[in-house]
């Protein structure tokens, strides 16, 4: 594997990018809405973990 980074986005940078859109979108609903802020955030965290663990297990399947 080359350490030198890719011209072109990876897999895992568009999984990266997905987590953090989550999260930023939760926050955004949380200080915007009538949502309180944990609960936003506690949503968005969840949503970003599971990218993270359905992103690493399609990767061994």
């Amino acid at each position: 594997m080359s350490v030198m980074p890719a011209n072109e986005p990876t897999r895992f940078d568009y999984l990266l990018g997905v987590m953090g859109v989550s999260l930023a979108c939760a926050a955004i609903l949380g200080v915007l809405s009538s949502v309180p802020l944990y609960l936003a955030g506690s949503v968005g965290s969840l949503l970003a973990a599971g990218v993270l663990v359905g992103g690493t297990l399609g990767e061994y399947q």
